[in-house]
């Protein structure tokens, strides 16, 4: 019987067939031998003692006679009742302390823990009451191993990632000091600048993705022009997109969101970044934003094109994992930037889709928002 109303009950059945069981009896007793029966013989020797505890001041209200048989049947009556309660506190006292000792026990097992150890709590032998809540328990256990998994994988990808170029920086800087020309020690300079600003963007995207993992604080929530906030972007990144001659380019009608502006901000850094350094050059990158009409409701969105070599529809989804890269691209990305995008968006409730980019070429990811509530009301 692993339920806890029942353990409950079971005093009270208890309780309920003694009480039946010895008020039968002294009916019984009192029909078959009248007033000389065992049970009266037992009453009237309690309702005596009874009378003896009294104080002398009660006695004397009671009276004698008739009235006062009936103060000391009155106080047998009440002694009756107070020694049912005892009986049925006791019971319910040990019935509880039964029930709740699987989860004293699973009390122990946790603090004896060690850290990170997620394993299931047994359930087998907890109150059917309390099932639920070790049964979610666990689940939550679940989620936050998986959680720790990924965070332990994640601080190992990155380690190998920046030992990289790390490494690199240290190679380079070792060419440059010992070049016996001024050419020699410009080339080695020259890519120990790239390297260095490779390094850079890794160390930004590492942190971005560490914020990303401690969630988005919804105070910082707010309506955000997505226009606008595109043209920002495009300008921070218009001395690189001179450099490997890519036109950048901004499309659409303005349009607002209520998100978060940072996170926005840096999946719209990240999806530019990614057009531009994937795409070809002397090519195009181009965002749009605008409103999107799907069924009943109206969605914000942003996009971002490229008409580069594109993305094989296989690999489409797989871009935006972790530390992805495509084989055989020339372009060289942490394969962080494209996960980040993914992750701003589930935490916004946007659907990412993708496909091909400009006149048919290239790679296209679009974001779309959750339908607009103020633009469904109008």
């Amino acid at each position: 019987m692993k339920s806890l109303q029942w353990r409950m009950m079971v005093p009270f059945g208890v309780i309920l067939i003694v009480v039946w069981g010895v008020t039968l009896s002294m009916m019984t007793a009192s029909l078959t031998h009248g007033r000389e029966s065992f049970w009266d013989r037992q009453l009237e020797s309690v309702g005596d003692l009874l009378l003896h505890v009294v104080p002398d001041r009660m006695l004397a209200v009671a009276g004698s006679g008739q009235g006062g048989g009936d103060f000391k049947n009155g106080l047998v009556a009440l002694a009756l009742n107070t020694g049912q309660l005892l009986i049925v506190g006791l019971l319910m006292w040990g019935a509880v302390r039964v029930s709740l000792r699987p989860l004293r026990s699973l009390s122990s097992d946790i603090a004896r823990r060690k850290v990170f150890d997620a394993t299931p709590l047994p359930v087998e032998q907890v109150p059917d009451e309390v099932r639920p809540l070790i049964v979610s328990f666990n689940a939550l256990l679940v989620r936050v191993d998986k959680a720790v998994q990924g965070e332990r994988q994640f601080i190992a990808d990155a380690a190998h990632e920046l030992r990289t170029p790390l490494s690199a920086l240290h190679a380079y800087a070792e060419v440059a000091r010992g070049a016996r020309t001024l050419e020699e020690k410009d080339r080695a300079l020259a890519r120990l600048l790239e390297v260095a600003r490779r390094s850079n963007r890794l160390a930004e995207q590492l942190l971005d993705h560490a914020r990303l993992d401690a969630g988005l604080n919804p105070a910082g929530y707010g309506r955000v022009e997505i226009d606008a906030l595109a043209r920002h972007v495009l300008g921070e990144f218009s001395v690189e997109a001179a450099a490997k001659g890519v036109e950048l380019r901004l499309r659409g009608a303005q349009c607002r969101v209520e998100c978060d502006l940072d996170a926005i901000g840096i999946l719209t850094r990240n999806l530019v970044d990614n057009a531009i350094r994937h795409g070809r050059e002397n090519g195009v990158v181009e965002v749009r934003c605008g409103y999107d009409c799907r069924g009943l409701g109206i969605h914000p969105f942003i996009e971002v094109g490229d008409d580069g070599p594109g993305v094989p529809p296989e690999e489409r989804d797989a871009v935006f994992k972790r530390f992805y890269r495509l084989a055989g691209s020339e372009a060289r990305g942490s394969g962080i930037g494209l996960a980040l995008v993914e992750g701003i968006a589930r935490l916004h409730d946007a659907r990412i889709e993708t496909g091909t980019g400009m006149d048919g070429v290239g790679f296209r990811v679009r974001v779309l928002f959750p339908a607009d509530p103020e633009l469904a009301d109008t």
